[in-house]
């Protein structure tokens, strides 16, 4: 799933899971709900960069899903969210574990099921993460051409607009 996607979906996704009162703060939820790209993209991308290499030749970081992909790294931000009572770390993990539900159910449909898991249960199953390789960012890119994407980017920004024009204040 492409930004927009996890936007539109996550924010509906967590509503559920967002039982306080008031609400957890939008900005954070939405932060976490592309923060996992936001972490691995660049961090896989970087790397392959300066070493020239791609996939399983990089070792450890093999592809575009390794720490921020992982349940850990979500339990490790509520964990801390907990402990200092902050609302903010709260809505963030909430937002990256809708983010890791939303990979599994989009790779269970474009590349069968169990893709996404070696990444979200790391180091559970293997020290190493998943190899997911593109020549680079517009390989990467191109790959929105899927009908899946395409139609989950199309919902995602419609549920956006959406829930804007449904919470914003009358005129």
């Amino acid at each position: 799933m492409f930004p927009l996607g996890h936007l539109g979906f996550g924010l509906q996704v967590s509503k559920p899971f967002d039982r306080s009162r008031p609400r957890l703060p939008l900005a954070p939820l939405l932060l976490g709900t592309i923060l996992p790209d936001l972490i691995d993209k660049p961090l896989y991308y970087g790397l392959s960069t300066l070493t020239g290499r791609r996939g399983a030749a990089l070792g450890l970081i093999a592809g575009t899903r390794s720490f921020g992909h992982t349940i850990l790294f979500a339990a490790a931000l509520a964990a801390l969210g907990r402990t200092r009572r902050s609302r903010a770390l709260i809505a963030l993990s909430l937002g990256c574990l809708t983010h890791l539900f939303l990979d599994i159910v989009t790779d269970a449909i474009i590349r069968g099921p169990g893709f996404s898991m070696k990444a979200f249960l790391w180091p559970l199953l293997g020290l190493q993460f998943p190899v997911y390789t593109y020549r680079g960012w517009h390989d990467h890119l191109l790959h929105i051409r899927e009908p899946f994407l395409m139609v989950s980017e199309a919902l995602g920004a419609a549920l956006l607009i959406w829930e804007w024009n449904r919470t914003r204040p009358a005129r």
